[in-house]
């Protein structure tokens, strides 16, 4: 009778191996549409992606419907996905509205703990500042891929800080909410170069934050985080703009 029971069941071995080659794909896609290897508007034939990153279609399927919520990519009827346009000007403001709205919500709720927030928030903070070094200390980056892959360790370490604070809000819908949001940030990234600039900026706007939670001075950590958010809005704004006029100027010469 127990053999019956697992008819139709992968073993948990095989699922794992699985969600590992998806993952893996995900990221080396996500690497590409970061670069100017797959250009904007382009057309992802799925079989064509799998002969080249060396996997069966299978993967490279479930990836792509993986990244489509980040917004990297879209699905068109009967044609398949491609590459999303970068963010115009006006989406980079609303994305960032929008992290105001949520982070902002999710710390005055957070804060109701926020004495076992403080720790973790300092922990996050400490980490953040380690990547920062490491980076800044690195020689650099040579090529693309380097360069990428040092955003992502910095992007990762910025957006902890950030779920550190959300996570402690200790609210599934909040936290549902801070998995898209920070899925799209890295289609900001397609479309302007902050990330390794802004690092001190970033560093330094955390730091005080955490200052206004140790010195249990709630509405100067609101304040603290409400201009951050807004710094980074800023400079996303001013750096898109200076893309598209980049781009305007190739276009032209």
């Amino acid at each position: 009778m127990n053999d019956s029971v697992q008819l139709g069941r992968a073993p948990s071995s095989v699922q794992v191996e699985r969600r590992v080659l998806r993952d893996g794909v995900f990221d080396r896609l996500v690497e590409m549409l970061l670069s100017d290897s797959l250009a904007p508007g382009a057309n992802l034939n799925i079989e064509g992606l799998a002969r080249q990153l060396g996997v069966s279609p299978t993967p490279v399927r479930e990836a792509l419907a993986q990244l489509e919520h980040t917004g990297l990519v879209s699905r068109v009827a009967l044609r398949g996905y491609r590459v999303s346009a970068p963010l115009t000007l006006d989406e980079i403001g609303q994305l960032n509205d929008a992290r105001m709205i949520v982070e902002l919500g999710a710390l005055d709720i957070a804060l109701r703990r926020r004495d076992t927030l403080a720790p973790l928030l300092d922990a996050a903070q400490r980490r953040h500042l380690d990547v920062v070094a490491a980076i800044a200390d690195s020689p650099a980056p040579e090529h693309e891929a380097e360069r990428i892959a040092a955003y992502r360790r910095f992007y990762d370490a910025d957006w902890a800080f950030h779920l550190t604070i959300m996570e402690h809000a200790k609210n599934r819908y909040l936290l549902q909410m801070a998995d898209v949001l920070g899925s799209h940030i890295h289609r900001l990234r397609q479309s302007v170069e902050l990330g390794l600039r802004d690092m001190n900026e970033a560093t330094t706007e955390h730091g005080r934050i955490l200052r206004a939670l140790q010195l249990d001075d709630p509405a100067m950590t609101m304040q603290a985080m409400r201009e951050h958010l807004a710094a980074v809005r800023s400079r996303s704004l001013a750096d898109g703009a200076a893309e598209q006029r980049r781009h305007s100027t190739s276009e032209n010469a």
